[in-house]
């Protein structure tokens, strides 16, 4: 059959982007034609539908006037550009998904992100009964505070039927078992839920010479402790609390210098946290690059040399020892896949997320615990919880009988539960 996986954007390094990208590849081993289809242009999108996206010219206007402050409509004027605009994108949709029997929305009917879009494509379905629409709801509205924040009560009403709708060829498919029981009680509906998944049978991205080839790019000794945070700069993953471990790790391991890490390497006492994500929140970076020098962390930006395509975002896992990925909240969370992938330690903090859905699988971590306050606008956790993890990284870095057993059986755990196999079965049932 021909499949669409459809979204506002694609070949990007966001969540949903490299979630479409695995599943593009499943559906063609299974033997289905797989486009990723979405509304910019860039390698990766196989099909272009313009304006259905962040690149629309109303995007942030209508935005803005429904979710921030309604200042450029009357109520009933938003409403109606909406309306006008969903009939343009209808239009677009009819020529851009003719060829396709299954669709695969990716988020489109979840946040409400460009309402246009969302509703055009529920009129779409309904004029296309013969067509399957199996929607993949990584994020709903009603989780994030911009979207709950409604200028008026027709936006709000937009909201509640569109994101999702509910339509005999709809199929609902989630990317956590809370966000399965808050759809049923919304909708009465009943939902899949799809884990995030990695290959872990493709070539790995740990590639020999490349951890010595970047350390010299970047002028950092062999035996150098790197943290790596591989994650969007964003206040929700709370680097903060990376920042604060490895002040206290920097204390614990002082007496450690000369001695022989994991690696064979000798420890120069040298510790850095390096960042390779994209930055999405210059303020919030620069208060993170102030809390670091005032605690003696030394931090690493290297995502610029992603963007000038110098290194590709991950094959910088290659010159990390340890993986941090302290956010507070996750849908579900790639980050912690790839570091098992990538076979790295990791220390996490316990989200919600992880709790209700992973934690139950065996993976072993390095904890930062699962509670927090806000103090001065940072996520902070109790000193005891650092000094215990700090304890344990020493434990796993200075011993290689420990490091590699904990990253081995971390693969075995990911291979079994959140495979490609698993996604495989997954979408055999859902195709019945």
């Amino acid at each position: 059959m021909n499949m669409a996986l459809l979204h506002y954007r694609g070949g990007l390094m966001d969540g949903v982007s490299l979630e479409m990208d695995k599943w593009k590849k499943v559906l063609e081993k299974l033997g289905h034609n797989a486009d990723i289809v979405a509304g910019n242009k860039k390698e990766g999108v196989d099909n272009y539908i313009e304006d259905i996206g962040f690149e629309n010219k109303l995007y942030r206007i209508i935005n803005k006037n429904a979710f921030e402050k309604l200042e450029d409509f009357t109520e009933d004027e938003l409403v109606k550009a909406i309306e006008l605009e969903s009939d343009k994108l209808l239009k677009n949709f009819e020529k851009g998904l003719e060829k396709y029997d299954v669709i695969f929305p990716n988020n489109i009917w979840s946040l409400g992100a460009f309402l246009p879009t969302a509703i055009a494509l529920k009129r779409y379905a309904d004029l296309h009964p013969e067509k399957l629409f199996i929607a993949h709801h990584h994020d709903f509205w009603w989780e994030r505070e911009y979207f709950l924040n409604s200028t008026s009560k027709k936006i709000e009403k937009l909201l509640e039927y569109y994101c999702p709708p509910v339509g005999k060829n709809i199929k609902h498919m989630v990317i956590n078992s809370i966000a399965k029981e808050e759809l049923k009680k919304r909708k009465n509906v009943e939902a899949t839920v799809v884990p995030n998944v990695m290959d872990f049978e493709e070539k790995s991205f740990i590639i020999e010479g490349l951890n010595k080839k970047i350390r010299e790019y970047y002028d950092i000794p062999k035996n150098s402790i790197i943290f790596l945070q591989a994650t969007r700069v964003t206040r929700r993953k709370a680097i903060e609390l990376a920042i604060d471990l490895i002040e206290v790790f920097n204390k614990k391991v002082k007496d450690k210098k000369g001695e022989i890490l994991y690696n064979g390497e000798r420890f120069n006492g040298e510790i850095l946290l390096a960042f390779s994500g994209m930055c999405e929140d210059d303020v919030y970076f620069d208060e993170l690059k102030k809390k670091a020098k005032e605690l003696n962390v030394k931090i690493l930006d290297m995502y610029n040399a992603v963007e000038k395509g110098i290194w590709s975002f991950w094959d910088l896992y290659n010159i990390s020892d340890i993986i941090t990925y302290p956010s507070i909240l996750e849908g579900w969370g790639n980050q912690l896949l790839e570091a098992i992938v990538a076979k790295k330690p990791v220390v996490l903090f316990e989200y919600e997320i992880f709790l209700s859905d992973i934690k139950n699988s065996g993976l072993e971590y390095i904890n930062l615990g699962n509670e927090y306050e806000m103090i001065d606008g940072f996520v902070t956790v109790n000193r005891e919880i650092l000094e215990k993890a700090a304890d344990e990284l020493i434990e796993i870095l200075f011993n290689k009988e420990k490091y590699y057993g904990i990253i081995e059986r971390n693969f075995e755990v990911g291979k079994k539960y959140f495979s490609f196999d698993t996604l495989e079965n997954i979408i055999r049932n859902l195709l019945k």
